[in-house]
């Protein structure tokens, strides 16, 4: 795999090389010398990101900040805004093809948003500009240079860019739990202008997706809120009535602990180990009124041992977030069950949903919003099109699209051990999503910004997996077997990559990898 990253000190001979190479033996813009290097006029201010395969700087480019620009001093007038100049862009013969240069392209764009900038200039070779286009750049200025090294001053922003054909194309495959990519048809649906939440077509629109939703988990009622799966563990926590236990493996379950605290609920705690399972004795010895417990310890991928629970006499409630829609399971023997549009659901993430055994209670101690006998079934404003979109993806979801879950995950696990990587898999492990422990001395936000590169979306941002050093993939969204396995191998090799030593030599396996067909790319960006 060509790795993106920013060049080091270490880097700089290699660039210079490609930089003669191609500007200079390729495009003749400077005269030739004996060193076969090409040292930037503007080197000790440029940032250089470099895409290296096997130890090899096969393609770069140079980003500068400081005005003013080449472009500018050669007469062009820069549109109004905060832009950077990327220049040098080179590519070895190859790997010239838009696979290459997208990677490169989403390493610079996020750098540049990063920086708060708008977008980047560039001076594109009129050679290529058809490459240029399909990738978002726009000229804005006449072509400037010599008849044999004759350039189109070109913006690019950000948005531009994810909007092209050749990016739309090449767009990053989302392996998030959320949120997750959503069908054209749901997509369609969400676009359209909303109608009024307190309609008759609204109401009946509600009640047949509650309708689907409640066959779905085996719950009779189901209370559909604004908002996240938080909402609707807001909406439980204060129902949870006398001395209760809450099963804690993780991060998740810790969510719930506050949830409770923050209701002023009485309440132990048993801890769940790495396999999903808890003493129930602690069950017996407490005796509490309820339980309460996430399904899937999200930041584990784990699923938590509900057995037990299944004849247990008292109040079950639980957070299902991440297991409704990844397989078929029958929560009837629980009091509580709340999820969200979003996930495995694969609708836009905005409704939560509470499925009850029995209605729900009036609550005269708690937000209006959270007192879920009010919604009969509509009590607040509601959004149509999200509804819309959810009646949409529940049609979607066929039984065959559940099931398909756990082919992907095993086509992901068994991806990473196929190409050198043989990680720990619990017996509990989650069809919906996995976690990936990255190597001591290595940086999950390294390997999450590569895969981000590469064109796969993966969760790694947020601070309970930086602080674990672990990246997160799931089969969550429209994804297949092929893509989990392309992605697999692309882990695999990268952290091998990152532990090569004299005793491993770092070899790698490269596939031909999901992504569409790539057309040559000629040449690069005046230098």
């Amino acid at each position: 795999m060509i790795v993106y990253r920013k060049a080091v000190i270490s880097d700089f001979d290699a660039i210079h090389r490609l930089n003669y190479e191609t500007f200079v033996e390729e495009i003749p813009q400077h005269p030739p010398n004996s060193e076969r290097r090409l040292i930037d006029r503007f080197h000790e201010e440029n940032t250089y990101w470099i895409g290296e395969m096997n130890g090899e700087v096969v393609a770069m480019c140079a980003l500068r900040g400081k005005r003013p620009f080449s472009l500018e001093q050669k007469g062009v007038s820069i549109p109004e805004g905060e832009w950077l100049e990327i220049r040098l862009l080179a590519v070895t013969k190859p790997y010239r093809r838009n696979r290459t240069f997208a990677g490169l392209m989403r390493a610079v764009i996020e750098d540049a948003t990063e920086r708060h900038i708008d977008g980047i200039v560039i001076s594109g070779t009129t050679r290529e500009q058809l490459l240029y286009h399909r990738f978002g750049f726009l000229p804005f200025a006449d072509p400037i240079g010599s008849e044999e090294a004759r350039y189109v001053p070109m913006m690019l922003t950000r948005d531009a860019f994810y909007e092209s054909k050749s990016a739309t194309t090449l767009r990053p495959k989302s392996l998030l739990a959320g949120p997750v990519e959503c069908s054209e048809r749901v997509r369609a649906r969400l676009s359209k202008q909303p109608r009024p939440h307190r309609s008759k077509e609204t109401g009946r629109l509600l009640e047949a997706v509650q309708q689907k939703l409640s066959e779905r988990v085996k719950l009779p009622n189901i209370y559909t809120l604004l908002g996240s799966g938080t909402v609707a563990n807001d909406a439980v926590a204060p129902r949870l009535e006398g001395h209760g236990v809450i099963l804690n493996a993780g991060e998740f379950g810790e969510r719930l602990i506050e949830h409770a605290r923050r209701v002023d609920r009485s309440f132990d705690v048993i801890r769940v180990d790495q396999d999903g399972k808890w003493d129930v004795s602690q069950l017996d010895r407490i005796a509490p009124d309820w339980v309460w417990t996430v399904h899937c310890e999200t930041s584990l991928g784990i699923l938590i041992d509900l057995g037990p629970l299944h004849s247990w006499n008292g109040v079950i409630a639980i957070d299902a977030i991440s297991t409704v829609g990844t397989f078929d399971y029958d929560y009837s023997f629980a009091d509580y069950v709340t999820f969200s549009s979003g996930k495995a659901l694969r609708n836009a993430p905005g409704l939560a949903f509470v499925a009850m055994k029995e209605r729900a209670e009036a609550l005269r101690d708690v937000p209006r919003y959270l007192d879920l006998s009010l919604y009969k079934p509509i009590a607040f404003t509601q959004s149509e099109p999200l509804l819309a979109a959810m009646a949409v993806s529940l049609d979607e979801l066929t039984d065959e699209e559940v099931a398909s879950h756990e082919e992907k995950m095993v086509a992901l696990i068994n991806s990473l051990h196929e190409n050198g990587l043989c990680i720990e898999v619990s017996p509990a492990q989650s069809s919906g999503i996995i976690t990936i422990p990255v190597p001591c001395g290595q940086s999950s936000m390294e390997l999450g910004r590569q895969l981000s590169y590469q064109g796969y979306l993966v969760q790694y941002e947020s601070d309970y997996l930086k602080r674990a050093n672990v990246i997160q993939v799931s089969t969550m969204g429209w994804t297949t077997p092929r893509m989990m396995r392309d992605v697999g191998s692309y882990i695999a090799q990268w952290i091998q990559q990152k532990t090569a030593t004299s005793k491993s030599d770092g070899s790698l396996i490269h596939e031909n990898l999901d992504v569409p067909r790539d057309e040559p790319f000629v040449r690069g960006a005046s230098n």
